[in-house]
């Protein structure tokens, strides 16, 4: 074989692997049928629909509002979480922009139990932003998915769907590990109190709850609040009648901090979360330089060709 052959058997096969690869992503049938949530009672219609998020791809969307903290500078609008999930492909994004930090003038943001998003992901920018509220509005970016994270600390605050990345590195993971750990959320936990109907429509029906103890039970709290207690809190749950998936999550939240004087603090929050786009989300990679080597590259394209 002389070279001319050599270099156009190269091209070929170089050629038939693109395509093969462009096929294997279009073409993707690899089977992911998740049976619609379903209950006999409220309760286990409610529970149902929070696990079939945590498989299905869809996405959530959760504004908080701080409806008093003590001073005289509420209501405000806190933050906003964006988030992601395509299951199906392995991959999520998280963004978290937030607005105003006056938290710090009322004496409590070094108490983590009263942060409204207590996954360490957020607890981490919070313990940034409410020490330096001079630097906001500030975003935070995660992008994973088989072999590769994106993270960016200082991202530009989201404009539409579109999440962008300034100051971003990248950095392989271990293959096939799904990244779930980072920013984990859960916004019902198993539970065996009962629902109350509050609302119906020919389309959707809300559930409420308001006893204290019931609420504990519900809302995930990932560590004893300590020195913090909840107030008159409570919870409602939108579930679509035709598919029985969550449509959306309002929590009031009330938090008491009892300080070593003997004197209290409180901070009411309003945490409505919508969820949407389900089967349909599509997670891409935040735009924006990406500093990231050419092992990283290859590593994430040889996991993406392996698994798909």
């Amino acid at each position: 074989m002389n070279r001319r052959q050599f270099l156009a058997g190269a091209g070929a096969a170089v050629v038939g692997t693109a395509g093969g690869y462009g096929g294997i992503r279009v073409g993707d049938i690899r089977p992911y049928d998740i049976p619609l949530p379903a209950g006999d009672s409220a309760r286990e219609r409610i529970i149902a629909a929070a696990a079939y998020r945590l498989a299905a791809d869809h996405r959530a969307i959760t504004r908080t509002r701080v409806l008093d903290d003590g001073t005289e500078e509420t209501p405000y609008d806190l933050d906003v979480y964006r988030r992601r999930y395509q299951h199906s492909r392995r991959r999520y994004l998280h963004a978290l922009t937030t607005y105003r930090g006056p938290l710090r003038s009322a004496g409590i943001d070094h108490h983590s139990g009263m942060f409204p998003h207590r996954n360490i992901w957020a607890l981490l920018h919070y313990s940034r932003v409410f020490r330096n509220p001079e630097n906001l509005p500030l975003t935070k970016v995660l992008y994973m998915t088989d072999g590769k994270m994106v993270s960016d600390l200082n991202a530009p605050v989201q404009e539409g769907d579109t999440v962008r990345v300034s100051d971003a590195w990248a950095n392989v993971i271990a293959p096939h590990r799904y990244p779930t750990e980072l920013a984990p959320t859960e916004f019902i936990r198993p539970h065996r109190t009962n629902w109350e109907t509050s609302e119906e429509s020919s389309q959707t029906v809300t559930y409420r709850l308001s006893d204290r103890d019931a609420y504990t039970q519900v809302v995930p709290f990932p560590y004893r609040l300590r020195d913090v207690e909840l107030g008159e809190c409570w919870i409602e749950v939108t579930i679509s009648r035709n598919t029985g998936r969550l449509r959306r999550i309002t929590d009031h939240r009330v938090h008491t901090l009892t300080e070593s004087e003997g004197s209290e603090r409180s901070l009411t929050y309003r945490i409505e979360t919508e969820f949407d786009q389900y089967e349909e989300t599509t997670v891409r990679p935040p735009v924006g330089d990406i500093d990231q080597d050419l092992t990283t590259r290859l590593k994430s394209l040889i996991v993406d060709l392996i698994t798909y």
